[in-house]
């Protein structure tokens, strides 16, 4: 039988962000598979308890919680909850995200530019930067009480060029790599690395309303050959969790 690659999951714990569908929901059974126990954030009920069975067939733990990042109160009492289950958070994956909300066949590019209201274009921020932040503050004291700790942050590949989608989204993936940066530097000497992975056009629900044509030019453009699955992106992220870690303050393209 194919035995799974040991990363040093055994006796950990993670949260996952936005772990409702498409990346966050295949980082969370990638987890769930090297037998760590998962705790599954999101605003949605009804996926996490779906994503939470299915970790449940890998884990003895697990638990979903709707917790919204871009609220502190909501933050902290949701990691204070993982804490009292599992008694530490090990591992954090910093997933949850937003997008303009496009119809089907719209490229956010063209349609929602230059018309984003200010509590529109904030509200990228609010998820994209603030959520990274107030969730890293919530359970770094964990992390630093067992010196140790492992975040990945999910960004953009948009945050180096600007292209297909609005200014708000983009510019929020930058920040948030620069985020990932300043976290890493200032707690890397206590065992504490941060690493965020810049995915290309991923193949999950939120791209849905993406029309075919976009997915063919960005498949053609890879030298790969096609798009990223969740599965492509979780398995890098598990590369970033591990245990044993020689590499922090990074930001990796993830594009194929």
């Amino acid at each position: 039988m194919k035995k799974y690659l040991d990363y040093g999951f055994q006796g950990k714990s993670a949260i996952i962000t936005g772990a409702g569908t498409g990346i966050g929901e295949a980082c969370a059974l990638e987890l769930a598979k090297g037998g760590v126990d998962v705790a599954l954030f999101g605003r949605r009920a009804a996926p996490l308890e779906k994503v939470k069975a299915e970790c449940l067939e890998h884990t003895v733990r697990a638990l979903a919680l709707s917790v919204d990042v871009s609220d502190k109160k909501a933050v902290n009492e949701g990691v204070a909850e993982v804490i009292k289950e599992f008694g530490k958070v090990d591992i954090l994956i910093n997933n949850a995200g937003i997008e303009s909300p496009v119809k089907y066949g719209e490229i956010p590019f063209e349609v929602y530019f230059d018309n984003l209201e200010p509590e529109e274009y904030l509200k990228f921020f609010e998820i994209h930067v603030l959520g990274h932040y107030l969730m890293n503050l919530a359970v770094i004291p964990s992390m630093l009480k067992n010196q140790f700790g492992r975040i990945v942050n999910i960004t953009s590949i948009t945050a180096t060029g600007g292209a297909y989608s609005s200014p708000a989204y983009t510019s929020s993936k930058a920040a948030a790599n620069t985020q990932t940066m300043a976290f890493a530097k200032k707690y890397g000497k206590r065992n504490i690395i941060v690493n965020a992975i810049m995915p290309g056009m991923t193949n999950t629900p939120m791209k849905a309303p993406s029309p075919p044509e976009e997915f063919e030019m960005v498949a053609n453009m890879s030298t790969l050959g096609r798009v990223a699955e969740p599965i492509d992106i979780a398995r890098v992220a598990m590369f970033l969790a591990q245990e044993h870690l020689f590499l922090t303050g990074q930001v990796l393209t993830v594009t194929g």
